[in-house]
């Protein structure tokens, strides 16, 4: 038996809803200077700013996956993996930005080891003129041992993937 969409989006729903609240943490290891010139690069074009300002407080939010990543064929048909949030699998649905807060606390400094606690603050299922909608709300906290570097606040909308 094939899962409708109306009963796919709702098992997604139930599953993220049994983890809110829940904690991950992750240890993300030493950021290197040549990673924050990469993104330097990658954000301004050059390297004339080295990674300072700005583009330094936005890496660690920037980047997406921090291991060497899924295989292949375990990424959904969009290139992501099955389960970007730390706690439930959203296959099956498209996802979408909904926003972004951020919280720069310090500077990232090159050689420092970054902690991320990454955690569903909320899952809402809402029903709209185009069908269920799912609002997921997370929070990501990154530190090193002298404390609290960035928090971030993202909010994403979950649609039943078009067949």
């Amino acid at each position: 038996m094939s899962v409708t969409a109306s009963t796919l989006i709702e098992k997604v729903f139930a599953s993220a809803s049994a983890v809110v609240g829940e904690v991950s943490r992750i240890e993300l290891g030493t950021v290197r200077e040549l990673d924050l010139q990469r993104f330097d690069v990658a954000v301004s074009g050059s390297l004339d700013g080295l990674t300072t300002g700005l583009s330094r407080q936005l890496y660690l939010s920037s980047v997406l996956a921090w291991s060497d990543g899924p295989a292949e064929s375990d990424l959904l048909p969009d290139g992501n993996a099955a389960d970007p949030f730390s706690g439930f699998d959203v296959a099956g649905l498209r996802l979408m930005a909904g926003g972004q807060d951020l919280t720069f606390h310090r500077d990232l400094t090159p050689g420092s080891s970054v902690t991320l606690d990454v955690k569903l603050a909320d899952a809402q299922l809402k029903d709209t003129k185009s069908g269920r909608l799912l609002v997921l709300r997370v929070e990501r906290v990154y530190s090193d041992s002298d404390g609290l570097l960035t928090e971030c606040r993202e909010t994403f909308l979950g649609r039943e993937a078009l067949a």
